[in-house]
């Protein structure tokens, strides 16, 4: 198995070190408080309040800790509608201009023992793994392991299956779209526009709803993967009837980010692909991230199920991206992006905000914590741990140790 490792302890120093693993201590659970991000910054902000201020001791073992499951609270979501403006074409939307460092490929940041024992733990088991760090702005940790589709060595920018942390990058497009005013998040969808037979109780659905998965959207679980086709094919037969009585609460559904992906293409005139490509992707340099659909490339992890099965996710789950194009993305979401994609269209603990992916055959994990100041994203082509969730309870508490903020097991909601 090839064993690739990269990182910086300045985005253009290009020097070499070493670092021992050494294993972080089982942290035990402790309940979240997390605050909304302040609206006077470039990156939305976390408030952190942990059950202790002491980093946990060392010790000689490795272990990958697993939050035990509590209850979902219920959240309830209003809705304003009290705007008339009619959408901008996206023929006059600006892409934003975003610099992204360098990642090195030969460096090891050494203030990072925690973490490279939890990547440890990940790489046992599995095809494939990477994982990538930034803070403040600057990428510090980045190591990949494992084999591409072409039999070269995985590398963190090596596109890999991100379930749903595949919403992120349709909630993303979306708040990109809605500050160009494209995209009226408290109005109803242009269900006509998107093309969706539908009952006509869906009519007074907001995008902001789809994006909270507080439409009344049904679950139905087993529609999205599996069968060709579009995911609007299920997608209309889940609105031939009315939202369910869940409207307004706190429901997850993969039909919310389908219905967000054909929006984006409706609003664009392109496929969405090429719509978070435009307004995500290429303002941080990013190249290799693409569809299940648009087939399997010479320089993606493996993904044994075999992508094609994840059509039908549409918006909800047919991403492929790299740890580092992550990072990156994640990177850029400022204050207004974040009013956008904000809770419950997104997790939070009590480290900060993001997003898990779980499918058979890849899990991941997408993370913001430390107020704003640090991403976190990890990636595994495999099924150890069982959950996207797990790849985050292995990863945050050790980034955490390692920059002094550890505050327990993640405690994630809504779940």
């Amino acid at each position: 198995m090839a064993i690739g490792i990269a990182g910086c302890s300045s985005a253009r120093a290009d020097q070499s070190a070493t670092a021992t693993p050494t294993a972080t201590a089982t942290p035990t659970a402790a309940p979240p408080t997390t605050t909304a991000p302040s609206t006077t910054t470039d990156a939305p902000t976390t408030t952190t309040e942990p059950t202790t201020t002491d980093v946990p001791t060392t010790t000689t073992t490795t272990t990958t800790t697993t939050t035990t499951t509590t209850d979902v609270p219920t959240t309830t979501t209003t809705t304003t509608t009290n705007s008339t403006s009619t959408p901008t074409t996206t023929t006059d939307v600006a892409v934003p201009v975003i610099a992204r460092p360098p990642v090195s490929a030969s460096v090891t940041d050494p203030g990072f023992p925690a973490l490279l024992v939890a990547f440890d733990s990940l790489v046992r088991g599995n095809a494939a793994v990477s994982v990538t760090v930034w803070r403040d702005h600057t990428p510090v940790f980045a190591a990949a392991v494992g084999s591409t589709l072409d039999g070269g060595s995985m590398t963190p920018d090596s596109p890999m299956v991100l379930a749903s942390v595949s919403k992120l990058i349709t909630s993303l497009t979306v708040a990109r779209l809605a500050a160009a005013g494209a995209i009226l998040v408290d109005q109803p969808v242009p269900w006509d526009q998107v093309g969706i037979a539908r009952d006509p109780a869906w009519n007074a659905v907001t995008v902001r709803e789809l994006l909270s998965h507080t439409s009344g959207m049904p679950k139905s679980q087993d529609s999205w993967l599996n069968d060709p086709g579009s995911c609007a094919i299920p997608l209309t037969a889940a609105m031939s009837r009315p939202p369910t009585s869940t409207r307004g609460t706190w429901l997850y559904s993969n039909g919310n980010y389908c219905a967000l992906g054909l929006l984006i293409e409706a609003v664009t005139g392109i496929d969405r692909g090429a719509a978070a490509q435009r307004f995500v992707f290429d303002p941080v340099g990013g190249t290799g991230a693409h569809l299940t659909t648009a087939g399997d490339q010479p320089t993606d992890a493996p993904y044994a199920q075999g992508t094609e099965r994840l059509e039908r996710l549409g918006g909800a789950g047919t991403w492929l991206a790299s740890t580092n194009d992550l990072a990156a993305m994640m990177d850029t979401v400022t204050s207004d992006d974040f009013l956008t994609m904000s809770y419950p269209a997104t997790m939070l603990d009590q480290y900060g905000w993001g997003h898990t992916g779980t499918v058979d055959g890849a899990k991941a994990c997408a993370w913001v914590i430390d107020q704003g100041r640090t991403v976190v994203i990890g990636v595994v082509a495999g099924n150890r741990p069982s959950t996207g969730g797990g790849v985050c309870d292995a990863l945050i508490p050790a980034v955490a140790a390692d920059i002094g903020i550890w505050a327990d097991t993640p405690q994630r909601f809504p779940r």
